[in-house]
């Protein structure tokens, strides 16, 4: 069975985040949790970071968010959105 898995939002995301209307708010928190209950989508497309960890994009909606999970903590680690 999969551990169950949470997701966490790095602070510069949030600094945008609270920004968004409440209809974009509303899309990207069903895409975390989304996310958090698929933690090995890959995405549509990936960078490494400086860390050389592997970061993947997936697209929802308007956006681009750039995620990566730590297997360790059960975490998906959401590491910016970007308006596509």
């Amino acid at each position: 069975m999969i551990p169950a898995y949470r997701y966490a939002i790095e602070e510069r995301a949030v600094e945008d985040f609270v920004k968004l209307p409440d209809d974009e708010q509303d899309l990207l928190l069903a895409f975390f949790r989304w996310l958090a209950a698929h933690p090995d989508t890959q995405g549509d497309g990936w960078h490494k970071d400086a860390s050389e960890r592997i970061n993947y994009a997936s697209l929802c909606g308007p956006f681009i968010v750039v995620h990566w999970c730590d297997h360790a903590v059960c975490e998906v680690r959401i590491v910016e959105f970007i308006r596509g």
